[in-house]
This record gives C-alpha cells, structure tokens and sequence, in this order.
C-alpha cells in the first residue's frame, strides 16, 4: 500500500481557505520573493552617530507608473516568519506616487536631530505629528534594530510574499556577495534608484545621505558572474559515468542553477529537504554519459534559496540507496545571482527493460527533465501527492507485472515538490492524460521517479468514471466468496501508543464505514463469505454488518481473533447466516527458523526459533447447506524491509499454508478448501507457485484474461497481489470468477467522498476479488457455537539459507532491491526518508 493512512482531505477541503491563508501568513517560506510590483528599498541609514536606537532610517521608492496603495505593505528585519526581528506595517490608506520616495525612521526626533526636518513615518511614537507604523506580531515580534555588523531588510505584500529585500555586512540571505558594509554616518543606497538585479550591484556607499531622494539617471550595472571569475568543475566530473559517482565521499566544490525541491515527511512527522542543482548552461562538460545535475540533501532546514537561483556549493559526495547527493553535514551554499534562466529540460522516452533503463536513466539523473505531452495515467494520484505515467509512445493499455523480471521501465512515477501540501495538484485516474510534466530526475525507492515543480502548468484531460463494476446475480444454489481488504480499518482508540497504528477522526470512520458498506453491497452483492484483511477489531465489522443489513436482508456473521500485528491489523470472516453455519475458528500460528522479530503472547516457539506470522491465517470450518467448507484467511507478510529480503518469510509462510490444506486433504481428499486474502507478491513469485504446487490448490483467478487480471496498482504498475486458491473437489463448482475493478485506478480523493457517482470508488486500495460456486440445493443450516482457539506452533518447513524449491527455478533471491508494490508494501530508506505504509 504505497500511503499513508491520513485520510484528512474533508476536513481540508472544509478548511482550505482558512489553512491557504494560515499558510500564507505563516508558512510562506521567507526568501520566495515575487515579481516587484515597483515598490523598492532604496536607501538603508543603519550606522548613524549617536543613539542609534533613534536615529536608524530606511528608505522606500515608488519606482514604477502607477500610484501604490502601501496599506497592506509591511517592511523590517526579520527575515522569518515567528522570530524575534521586527516587522512594520504602513498605516491604513498611504499613498506612494510614482518617482517618489518615503523616509520611515526609528524616530521623528531622533531624524530630526540630524537633518532637520520630519521623516514621513517613525516606529516609536516620539512626536504625534508623524504617523506611526503599526505593528505586525502575525509575522515577528520584536523591534527593527538594525546591526551594523549586518542584517537585512525586507518588504513584504499583502499576501506576506518578498516583494524586495537586501543583505548587507555579514549576512547572505538573500544574495551573496552581500551589499558592503560602511562607516559610521554613511548610508548604503540603490543607484539607480529603478535598478534591481537582486544582487550588490545594484547598491553603493553614500557618504552624505539622501533620505526622500532618489536617483533614476544612471545606467544600471550589470552583476559579474562569479562563473566567470572562478573556475570550478562542473557536475559531470562529480558525477562520472558510473552507477556510483566518481568522487564518492570526497568533498568538492562547484556551482549551479537550483532546478527543483523537494518537500518530503517520513512516518515519524520529519520533514527533510532536498534541492537539486544542475550545471550553468554553457558550463557543463559535454559528455553525455555523464549527468550535469546533482541533489543536495539539506536536511531539516528549509533552503533559504529558491528555483532560479544560481549557488556556490560545497560538500561531501555521498550515495544514499542508489541517488547521489550532497550530505547535509558541513554543507555550504552561497547563493550568488537570483532569477537565472534554468536548463532546458531532456525529452525522456524510457525503455521497459530494466537494465536498459538503469543505462538510460543514471547519466540524467538529478537533471531537468520531461515527457512529451500528453503522458498517459498509469497509477492514480496517492494522498502524499503523486501519480504514475507513461509516454504517448507506449500503447499498451496498462503495465502489468505477473513474475518480478517482467520489464516495468516504461513507467514513470511523478512525485509533487511537496508530499505534505498538494494544492493544486491533480486528482487522476487511470486513463487520465496530463500535459506540462517536467522537474528533475530523482531516484528513491529504487525508481527514477520526476519531481514536478508547481501545478500551474498542468493540464490534465479527464477521462469521465465508468459505470461501476458490480458482481453477477447469484442464480440458485449459488454462493459468492470475496476477498476484502478494507486497508487499516481502524477505530477511534489509540490501542498501541504506536506512531505506526493509524487515527482516524470520527468523520473519518464513519465516511469510511459508508463506503465500505456500500462495496459490501452495491459492487459485492452481499457475498456468501468475505474474506478480511486489515481490521483492527471486529466490533469494526459488527458495525459494518449492521449498515449492512438493510440492502442485504440479513446482519453478517462476524468471526474475529486478535492477531500479533504490531499495528493491530487482522483478518476476519463475515458469513451469511442465512446460508452459513460457523462450526469453529482458530488462528494457526507457527514458528521458523527465520528471523522475523514477531511476537506472540500466546505461542511459545523453540529456542531459536521465531513466531513466523504477525497476521497468522484464520482457519475457519462452516457448513453451507449440508456441506463442510474450510476456510483459511490470509494476509501475508508486506515487502516493507526490501523485496528480496522479506521473500523468503512470504513463502514459509505459503508452505505452512500449504501444509494446512495437505493436513485435510489426507483427512478427506474430497474436502471442499478455500484458501484466499491478501498475499502481497505477484501471481507467480514463489509463495504463490508454492501454494498450487502440489495440485491440492487451484488460483482461480488466474483464470481471468490477462487485461482484467490485477487487482493492485502500485507505482502505476498493475499486479495481483490477491487470490482466491480452491481444492480439487471445488474446481469444477467454479461457476464465475471475477475482479471488480472499483479501487486500484482511483485517486485516494474519492475515498472520502460518498456521493451518489464516487462512493462506489476507492473505498480500498485493492480491488475486489469474487468466486461464484455452483452447489447442491442449500437448506438452512442451524448454527454452531463457535469454538476460537490459537494453534500450537509447528516447525516452518524453510531452511535460512536455503533457495526456494519453486518450478521454473525463480532465481528471486538474486534481485534485491527492486521495490514493488504488494497489499500495503514499500521499501524502507532509513528513518530518514519518507517510508510508505504496510
């Protein structure tokens, strides 16, 4: 399940106003500065003699054609938002006429005092004939004290966006080199007064201040490019033309133009930063085996640069799971000229082979890049903003994976510059075609993935929903049997004190229990027996059952043990009473040799030996009618821990499976045996060859057309992932089998919206597997007590070390690394980075 579970979006789309003006009064990153409107700083007086406290002014300059309204304009020293600087605001109703200027100074005495006349606003009331500033505590809370040492100076619109600012002294917030600092009694100024590149050139020492004049008759000076000044390497030599950089671990020193940033929060509420930085246009080396872009991890601290931005850089070369990068340890960025043109990006077409992309992608990487219009929807948008594509020039419908070596490369994730904040960004399904994807190129979770800058200059063709799949009627003496992942439904109780457990707000439960009841019935048709996975408790389904039983004429049979999730998700069956007699149920837990970290209360393993199932199968005997069925619940382990690494827990567990329906088979080679739920790999890794092996199981699933066979999308790549196993007395019952395709190609959006055309939509991340069988005529059973029992542990029958005995000798173990995704699965990258739910 590549999300989070932070199903927030009601709440957000009821509050987004207010959280879009939060943003911008609080949240607005202090150095994005905006296009001048032709208001400018124009003259800074920091170092007067005498008490500077009193005698501080600055000038500010209507440098455009029209009359500015300043009423809404706020100036100071504080350069971020909710520190200790000051910032002031204009009083309501001044006016700056054009080719003016206005004096604003600590005092109107202390001005007064040195040049005789009234400055046009003071910041501390000396005399009442001059308007005072007014404070702006939303923005900072101190006095504008101006250090002599260094500071900056900042204006700020009405929506608290830079609309101008400057660094001089010590200080290179803004730009760098700063403006220089000068002696007592001299002021530093704007000459010409309508001349801003943004940088020291625009600014030079005044000896004899000027406040309220300005100078618009002189040329402006054109900033000298540190590159030009300075020879340093370009990024392709850092890089190389290997898969690891060729000066790893060396610290290097070079410049670039900021292409991209990337906002990203892992599971513990760490937001990190990382920047990317492409070489100068006409300074890179020329050699197209070699990338000329490079990402630099910044850590916690937001970057006080922007996109456009050219930057002095220097630090060590590190290589974080396959993406070179700076390390934000003892990392210096000096920001040298703003507003620089960017590269042009490189048109990408990738090839599906998975070596051939690794070839293609790695001397692009961290480089800008782009796909040509319109790319194709392959995986919908994810709740921590993202989606999947293809290039026009793919014609397949979709890309499926059904073995781990089938090629996928042809699949691009898109990742948004912020996985926190998705304003804007596109709500899309599969089929969807979107236009103007372009960003730089970024790996994680080992895919080359497009870090998307903004949403403005997207445009998204809308495919209109299908009609909802909904089951086949049942004709007499027929049963359905689905398979339901309800994805971590959980409760409003905090059970574990865990940050892994998940905590819906109540509007949230009860827009999910809609949804959820409206799957059951309107797409399942009130199936025989469903299959859960993922509850947390089964008063969850009691509640479900209930909402339930009004479309279905009957209130579901919930049967329910606590498992040994660390999170508290299990598995479940809910059963027609009508039809379903529950005769026992018991989880059939066991022990391995492997090291799984589990534990479980109720099981005591050998001594070294670990509990192998933290969701142990939920074996279930009921009658239909007159005749026995075995049941057996799962939900394998997830890939979360690496694909290679977590496959061999996955298939101890489908062999103790396996070894349950041998276990009856013996008893009774005609019993009736399903086995089924979520088994996180694709239809033919080996756990799931493993469990059809011997011929006591048939998938019957893989019945289904190739085209309608997934039932999961993951990274825009369609794989099943469920399945339905039957013994050989039920093979020839199967009447219908069928997936219903209501959740995978949908945007994690519709999950919360329970209109009359969405609320058949994403309810779930899985889609919907159902078996119809054909049986014998089907009287009323009479129920049993249910007997709920934990299994004593036996011996998994794999071997540490031992390769898989799997036909066609997958050699799985031998592809680490390869993320995919698998009924809730992702790679972890450290606590660092942003891991993706289990």
């Amino acid at each position: 399940m590549h999300k989070k579970f932070v199903w927030r979006w009601l709440f957000w789309g009821l509050l987004q106003a207010a959280a879009v003006c939060l943003l911008i009064i609080i949240q607005t990153p202090a150095h994005a500065q905006i296009i001048n409107p032709g208001l400018l700083i124009t003259e800074i007086y920091y170092n007067p003699p005498g008490a500077e406290d009193e005698r501080e002014w600055l000038e500010i300059a209507n440098v455009g054609t029209a009359v500015l309204d300043l009423s809404d304009i706020k100036v100071g020293d504080e350069e971020q938002t909710g520190e200790g600087e000051g910032m002031r605001r204009f009083p309501a109703g001044t006016l700056l006429e054009p080719e003016q200027a206005l004096v604003v100074a600590q005092t109107a005495v202390g001005f007064r005092t040195l040049f005789g006349r009234n400055p046009d606003f003071e910041l501390t009331d000396s005399d009442p004939g001059v308007p005072d500033m007014r404070n702006y505590l939303l923005w900072a809370t101190g006095d504008i004290a101006l250090a002599n040492d260094g500071d900056e100076v900042i204006l700020l619109n009405e929506r608290n966006l830079i609309i101008d600012s400057i660094n001089y002294g010590d200080r290179t917030t803004f730009f760098a080199p700063a403006v220089t600092a000068v002696f007592e009694g001299q002021s530093i100024e704007r000459n010409p007064a309508n001349c801003d590149t943004d940088t020291a050139t625009d600014w030079q020492p005044q000896e004899i201040p000027t406040p309220g004049v300005v100078q618009f008759d002189d040329a402006c000076r054109a900033p000298l490019n540190p590159a030009e000044l300075e020879v340093l390497p370009p990024i392709g030599t850092i890089q190389g033309a290997g898969e690891v950089a060729a000066a790893i671990n060396q610290n290097v020193t070079f410049r670039g133009i900021v292409t991209g940033i990337y906002e990203d929060r892992n599971v513990s509420g760490t937001t990190f930063y990382t920047a990317f930085v492409q070489d100068i246009p006409g300074f890179e080396d020329g050699d197209p085996a070699t990338s000329d872009g490079i990402a630099l991890f910044l850590g916690r601290g937001r970057p006080s640069f922007q996109i456009g931005d050219q930057i002095r850089v220097s630090g060590l070369v590190t290589e974080f799971f396959g993406l070179t990068e700076l390390d934000d340890n003892n990392l210096d960025i000096q920001i040298e000229l703003t507003g620089q043109p960017l590269p042009e990006p490189i048109l990408i077409d990738p090839p599906a082979d998975a070596a051939a992309l690794a070839a293609y992608f790695e001397p692009l990487e961290g480089m800008r890049v782009q796909l040509a219009d319109p790319a194709r929807v392959v995986g919908p948008t994810f709740s921590t903003c993202g989606f999947a594509v293809v290039a026009p020039t793919v014609s397949t419908p979709r890309i499926f994976r059904r073995v781990l070596a089938d090629p996928i490369g042809e699949v691009v994730p898109i990742l948004y510059q912020s996985d926190q904040f998705c304003d804007g960004f596109p709500q899309v399904k599969t089929g969807d075609l979107v236009s103007g994807l372009i960003g730089p190129l970024t790996y994680n979770f080992d895919q080359f993935k497009i870090v998307q800058q903004g949403a403005d200059t997207l445009a998204v063709t809308v495919v209109p929903l299908p009609t909802p799949a909904a089951a086949p009627i049942l004709a007499d003496n027929q049963i359905s049997i689905a398979s339901f992942n309800v994805e971590n439904h959980f409760d409003l109780i905090d059970d574990t004190g865990n940050e892994a457990e998940p905590k819906p707000l109540e509007l949230e439960l009860s827009l999910k229990q809609q949804k959820l009841a409206a799957a059951l019935t309107q797409t399942l048709g009130c199936p025989t027996l469903v299959a859960v996975q993922e509850v947390e408790k089964g008063t969850l389904l009691d509640e479900l059952a209930q909402l339930a039983a009004p479309a279905c004429g009957f209130a579901y049979t919930v049967t329910h043990l606590d498992s040994a999730d660390v999170r508290g998700i299990d598995v479940a069956l809910m059963s027609n009473p009508n039809v379903v007699a529950v005769q026992s149920a018991e989880l059939m837990q066991t022990c391995t040799v492997l090291e799984t970290g589990v534990s479980d209360a109720r099981v005591a393993c050998p001594t070294g030996q670990d509990v192998l199932f933290s969701r142990p199968p939920l074996l279930v005997e009921v009658l239909v009618g007159e005749r026995s069925f075995t049941i057996i619940v799962n939900h394998f382990k997830s890939k979360r821990g690496g694909e290679a690494e977590t496959a061999p827990w996955r298939l101890a567990q489908a062999n103790h499976v396996a070894d349950l329906v041998t276990d009856v088979l013996v008893d009774d080679t005609e019993a009736n045996v399903i086995v089924l739920g979520d088994f996180n790999d694709y239809e033919q890794a080996p756990p799931l060859l493993a469990l059809a092996e011997d011929g006591n199981l048939e998938n019957v699933l893989l019945r289904l057309p190739d085209e309608t066979r997934y039932s999961y999308v993951f990274g825009g790549v369609s794989q099943l992932i469920d399945g339905i196993f039957v013994s050989p007395a039920l093979q020839d019952n199967v009447a219908e089998v069928v997936i219903l395709h209501v959740n995978a190609d949908y945007p994690d959006a519709l999950a919360v919206d329970v209109s009359q055309a969405a609320l058949p939509f994403k309810t779930t991340d899985h889609d919907l597997p159902l078996l119809i069988l054909q049986l014998d005529e089907l009287p009323t059973p009479e129920p049993n007590v249910v007997a709920t029992a934990v299994s004593e542990p036996t011996p998994s029958s794999i071997e540490p070390g031992e390769p898989p005995a799997v036909n066609n000798g997958w050699i799985w173990w031998l592809l680490g690394g390869l993320v995919v995704g698998g009924g809730g699965t992702a790679v972890f990258l450290l606590n660092r980075k942003r891991t993706e739910k289990t």
